[in-house]
């Protein structure tokens, strides 16, 4: 079927062009008949008058005078076949002659009874245009309706010519021509319309093979190419074709993938905004608490709400503590804000981090005691590590100040370290509930808490753990969290030697 199709489009742009060309071909042999016959007849017409003058050149050259003049003038109508006549100045017929005419008496009439023919001719309009010659016209003669080409002119005698030819003569080889024309025509076109329906056909079979193969590339089917269809424009056109399609799909190819990023951007984007304006949220939420009571209080100790000094310190305790907690906020927002927008460079070295756990546990002893937590350091010191010092404790503390907040059962804080060949692995283990599943991926994210229990008095705002996650994130460094059948475990990587830093670069 698909075949059949291409034939008959095949056919359809093939008789197009074998219909184009071969009335273009008519059109031009028509337009030479029409104007064949005028432009014959003039040709004829100043071939003719060029005879005539010469004839006329020729009885100019005969003498009057002489004994043979008239015999010479009889020999020139003779062989030249030529009809004219002689007339003296005073209108007297000195000669007349006929085509094939014999030499007698009636050659050489008397003055007295000759009869001029062209005294009865009258001139006449011929049916084409004739070139505008000199001393030449058309004359019909009235008796027989004929009509001549007339040549006049006055002779070295004194005497005038006028030379006949038939206009008939003329119009005959006109018309025999114009009959052998249009034969030749006909032929012709018959024998131009099979060679253009050859070469018609053989044009015609690339361009419907490149217009399907165009067809499939706006079908985004870029399988089909075009053949080798010569060096001519042709053959160009069908490379060219092929040069199209390839770059197409290549491109196509290429603007798949970048939608598919800029799909990816945009989501991100959408996520970026969403966490843009939850951050602003939160951060509002949680500035709103400590500004509320702030503003209540003061304006409790502006109005004079008591006069005892207890009172009065116990008001002034409050503000103090909530601008303290307010402060934390801020703090670790900026420090969040750094980490994340990379304000600070990475600046590792070497240091102890053995040494860094034995320093945070002692700051946080008296917490532990307070709580009745059991801290227990595992890491041996000295323990070298490659990284950043002050933002490796910052992440030790948020670690260990977590599970202070989080530690149950049997109360117990444990510190240990994991060194493979090219990192030191850092545990902080809690004993208490397990993190829900569901919350395993969003304990990273800003102002997060799990647990909704603990209240304000422990000064968490949910920004620890991220800020965790910026400081190993620049580290190019692993992180993570785990459910244990006793508690929880949260990790954390850090380099042993520079060499991991430059081949991150």
């Amino acid at each position: 079927m698909k075949q059949f199709l291409s034939r008959l489009r095949l056919s359809r742009i093939r008789i197009k062009l074998f219909a184009t060309v071969f009335a273009v071909l008519a059109v031009f042999l028509m337009l030479i008949a029409v104007f064949s016959t005028p432009m014959l007849y003039r040709t004829f017409t100043v071939r003719t008058y060029r005879d005539l003058t010469e004839i006329a050149e020729s009885i100019d050259s005969a003498v009057p005078e002489s004994a043979s003049y008239f015999f010479d003038l009889h020999s020139i109508s003779a062989n030249s076949g030529a009809t004219f006549e002689i007339i003296s100045p005073d209108g007297t017929l000195i000669y007349a002659s006929s085509s094939g005419s014999a030499q007698g008496s009636d050659h050489f009439t008397s003055s007295g009874i000759s009869y001029s023919e062209y005294s009865s001719m009258r001139p006449s309009e011929s049916r084409y245009r004739i070139p505008d010659l000199e001393n030449f016209r058309i004359m019909k003669r009235e008796s027989t309706n004929a009509e001549f080409f007339v040549y006049s002119c006055i002779l070295n005698s004194g005497d005038t010519l006028h030379l006949y030819s038939e206009v008939a003569n003329v119009e005959n080889v006109v018309d025999v021509s114009g009959s052998v024309y249009s034969f030749i025509s006909i032929a012709m076109i018959l024998v131009m319309s099979l060679a253009f329906y050859l070469v018609v056909a053989r044009f015609t079979k690339p361009l419907v093979e490149m217009n399907d193969i165009t067809k499939d590339m706006a079908a985004l089917n870029f399988e089909r190419k075009c053949d080798n269809y010569g060096k001519d424009e042709i053959g160009e056109l069908g490379n060219s074709i092929n040069t199209l399609s390839t770059t197409l799909n290549a491109t196509l190819i290429d603007l798949k993938d970048k939608n598919e990023q800029l799909e990816k951007d945009i989501e991100r984007r959408h996520e970026l905004d969403n966490a843009r304006s939850s951050f602003i949220s939160n951060v509002s939420h949680e500035l709103k608490t400590p500004i509320a009571i702030i503003s209540g209080y003061a304006e409790g100790l502006c109005e004079g709400i008591s006069d005892d000094p207890e009172v009065i310190r116990e008001y002034c305790q409050i503000i103090h503590d909530e601008s303290t907690k307010m402060n934390s906020l801020v703090v670790e927002l900026l420090e969040l804000s750094k980490l994340e927008n990379k304000i600070q460079p990475l600046s590792p070295d070497f240091f102890d981090i053995g040494a860094a756990v034995h320093s945070i546990g002692n700051h946080l002893s008296l917490q532990f005691e307070q709580k009745g937590i059991n801290f227990i350091n595992k890491v041996p010191s000295p323990l070298i590590c490659y990284a950043q010092e002050d933002k490796i404790e910052l992440v030790l503390k948020n670690y260990i100040t977590n599970a202070v907040s989080h530690c149950e059962g049997d109360m117990i804080i444990e510190v240990s370290s994991r060194e493979t060949d090219k990192f030191i692995e850092i545990s902080v283990f809690n004993t208490g509930k397990n993190i829900d599943k569901r919350d395993l991926p969003e304990l990273w994210d800003s102002f997060y808490r799990a647990d909704k229990a603990h209240g304000r008095s422990e000064s968490r705002f949910g920004l620890g753990l991220s800020i965790v996650k910026s400081i190993m994130t620049n580290h190019k460094c692993r992180y993570g969290v785990k459910n244990t059948d006793d508690g929880v475990i949260f990790t954390f990587e850090v380099s042993k030697d520079s060499e991991y830093y430059d081949e991150k670069q």
